[in-house]
């Protein structure tokens, strides 16, 4: 040390130092650089463990895409009274037609959705009323026609 190096210069020369001799033990030796009667004792290969990873990461995808699709399913229209949900799936009345029965039961001016299972009567009243507030379309028209059948079983509305 002559006295010009400052304390950041000899850190830094420092670091230089323990990082280039820190990789040579961190260097591989492959078996072709081994002298031949070592060769035999060296192993060949050792545990894959990149396919112990493989098969955890998938395991956890496969379990977060279950879990997403089971644990956190939310019907897409919210619906305000669970009566009409279970009912919706009872029938099995799929999303498009859900939305429909809403609409028409808000037209009609229903307190709860769930009214029009009641009786084909007030389902047919319901849907004649939402027609004079505002105009069906003709894919509506065709889901309240699929619910009718799904709920009472008839073709012909009354």
């Amino acid at each position: 040390m002559n006295g010009k190096e400052t304390t950041l210069d000899l850190m830094h020369s420092l670091i230089i130092d323990i990082g280039t001799t820190s990789w040579g033990f961190l260097a591989e030796t492959r078996q072709s650089e081994l002298a031949p009667e070592y060769r035999e004792i060296a192993p060949v290969q050792g545990f894959p463990w990149w396919i112990v990873a493989a098969v955890l990461m998938g395991l956890l995808v496969v379990g977060g895409i279950y879990w997403a699709m089971y644990q956190l399913r939310v019907p897409a229209i919210p619906i305000a009274d669970d009566l009409t949900l279970e009912l919706c799936r009872a029938h099995r009345i799929g999303l498009p037609h859900r939305v429909a029965l809403d609409h028409v039961a808000k037209l009609a001016g229903m307190k709860q959705t769930a009214e029009l299972f009641l009786s084909p009567s007030d389902f047919d009243a319901a849907v004649k009323k939402a027609e004079k507030k505002k105009r069906l379309r003709g894919k509506q028209r065709e889901s309240l026609h699929l619910v009718r059948r799904l709920i009472f079983g008839d073709l012909q509305p009354t």
